[in-house]
């Protein structure tokens, strides 16, 4: 069996553990039949992919070329020729032999794939540790050294799906209360793409409801200088209103606590919770804080209009 790595740079062995040295054009054709395993391709549409400088008329002489040298590199004795890729009778290319082979992504595509299919409540427990193994397969992005559109859209597409799988996760722990493990999940997905915005929200709230209502304002500072500093935009009207009730919740209305409600990215979920510190507080320190803090808020955003109509 051979088995093929993908995330990272393309990387691939033997079932003896031997590694396979493969690079250029054609590690790029191993990397798109690995990616469309169980699927036959015309040369056509690889040459399309692949070789982009088809008009010249020794492409598919090059891409014949580097389909002889990927089959001496991978099947290797005592495998034979079509024991891994394949041609069927119309001529299409395919990683499809009966030696098999391992992939990495089709291995991570495994593991998440009922976490994200079923509703949260309904979801096994050996549904949440695949969720949780695939996520950890999730070593970085596929074929970060390949700039070649067709890897762009599969490299999205799998970003896509671990961002999926660490918002099930970060729902599934908002469900059972474990708000550390709900705010780790949240920042990871900070840390893979740290414009979205929705996900601060849900963070802010996240250490609000974990007794951590001075992390959470500054997580809103940070979000609002990343999206001041990247895109030359302040927050959106729905993060200022989390970030104005979690300075109102240090004063209180009537004496009363206000109930939060947490939403959880692309799944409807909310949890309902008391907002509250872990340890009481003066009043008059509490007012004289929240006072402080929405006038600095006043400020930056002042300054942050002036430099919007420069």
């Amino acid at each position: 069996m051979l088995r093929i790595r993908l995330f990272g740079s393309l990387s691939v062995a033997s079932d003896d553990d031997e590694g396979v040295a493969i690079a250029g054009r054609c590690a790029n054709l191993l990397a798109y039949l690995a990616l469309g395993h169980g699927r036959y391709f015309s040369r056509s549409e690889l040459l399309a992919n692949l070789w982009p400088e088809r008009a010249c008329s020794s492409t598919p002489g090059s891409f014949n070329t580097a389909l002889w040298r990927l089959r001496r590199m991978v099947e290797r004795p005592p495998m034979k020729q079509g024991d891994l890729i394949v041609s069927d009778r119309r001529g299409a290319i395919g990683l499809n032999g009966p030696a098999g082979v391992w992939l990495d992504v089709e291995e991570f595509e495994r593991l998440i794939s009922p976490g994200l299919a079923g509703a949260p409540e309904r979801l096994s427990d050996a549904d949440i540790n695949g969720l949780r193994r695939g996520v950890a397969m999730y070593a970085s992005d596929i074929l970060l050294d390949v700039t070649d559109d067709w890897a762009l859209r599969e490299r999205e597409k799998h970003r896509r799906n671990y961002l999926n799988a660490l918002g099930r996760l970060m729902q599934l722990a908002t469900i059972r209360r474990d708000y550390d493990e709900a705010i780790a999940h949240a920042q990871a997905i900070l840390d893979s793409d740290a414009l979205r915005e929705d996900v601060h929200r849900d963070l802010m709230q996240l250490y609000v409801m974990s007794g951590q209502r001075a992390q959470a304002l500054q997580q809103f500072e940070c979000c609002r200088e990343l999206l001041r500093r990247e895109l030359a935009i302040q927050p959106m009207r729905e993060t200022m209103e989390v970030y104005r009730r979690i300075a109102d919740s240090a004063v209180g209305v009537a004496g009363q606590e206000p109930a939060w409600s947490l939403p959880v990215p692309g799944h409807g979920f909310h949890a309902t919770r008391p907002l509250r510190d872990p340890t009481p507080a003066d009043p008059c320190l509490l007012i004289d804080r929240a006072r402080r803090q929405l006038s600095e808020a006043d400020a930056q955003l002042q300054l942050s209009l002036e430099f919007l109509r420069r």
